[in-house]
């Protein structure tokens, strides 16, 4: 099966993704910034008990107290992450981002104030794909996946990736319940702001191509690294220095 996330690292790098299906770690080291990832994950996740509150600093701080004290458990087997200073410190400059969170979050009451579910695992027999998104959201006959994002996000819109893979959850949905998904949402955690995006037909189609494409990666042949990957930050830059092969011309 492949999974919703190989499709999000392909759109980052096919090489990135061969690598990764040769069982080789995507992270070589735990930054201040992956674990602010994490935190910040793991918050958003907790965005719908305090939208309605008058006080939802009090309720974001509590739970981010509750949240120091479950990450090491919950990420045990995750070197690096255990490490109760950096982790306090990653607490910290999150906690300084919770003003703008709470100040956004009332602006979603829609949002946040449908039915929930968290991380449903969805399979499509018939592409050979498998994911959960972050929150799967009921409306009256509707279901709309939403991602929960940790990162920067654009002036407007979601990024190109979001795009992608709200696009194949999409697909997974549609297949499992059998309705039509018209839309999706990115949830930018660390501003508390959610951004709707449509499901068009490039993208659909876009998704389609990518699994093909990760079929033949899964099958060993390496594809051609593009010209703008982003070698800058990636781990497999010393491995990744290798002469393309007819084959990979392919991609």
């Amino acid at each position: 099966m492949i999974r919703v996330s190989d499709i999000t690292i392909y759109h980052k790098c096919p090489r990135m993704c061969f690598f990764t299906n040769k069982g080789h770690n995507l992270i070589k080291e735990v930054t201040p910034g992956y674990l602010e990832g994490i935190i910040l994950k793991e918050l958003a996740l907790v965005y719908d008990l305090a939208f309605n509150s008058e006080d939802k600093l009090s309720i974001l701080n509590l739970e981010l107290d509750r949240i120091l004290k479950e990450i090491p458990v919950i990420y045990r087997n995750e070197p690096g992450i255990i490490d109760d200073e950096n982790l306090s410190k990653s607490v910290t400059d999150v906690r300084s981002c919770l003003p703008v969170i709470c100040s956004n979050l009332s602006s979603y009451n829609n949002f946040f104030a449908g039915e929930l579910s968290h991380n449903e695992t969805l399979q499509s027999e018939k592409f050979g794909m498998t994911g959960s998104p972050d929150r799967l959201i009921r409306t009256n006959d509707e279901l709309t996946p939403s991602i929960i994002k940790t990162g920067n996000m654009p002036l407007n819109g979601v990024w190109q990736g979001d795009r992608l893979q709200l696009t194949a959850y999409a697909v997974l949905v549609e297949e499992k319940y059998n309705v039509p998904v018209r839309r999706g949402f990115v949830e930018y955690a660390r501003c508390g702001v959610v951004r709707e995006a449509a499901i068009r037909r490039h993208e659909r189609r876009n998704v389609l191509q990518i699994l093909e494409k990760i079929k033949k990666i899964q099958n060993g042949i390496m594809p051609e690294k593009p010209k703008d990957a982003p070698c800058e930050y990636c781990g497999f830059t010393g491995m990744c220095d290798v002469k393309s092969t007819l084959a990979s011309r392919f991609f």
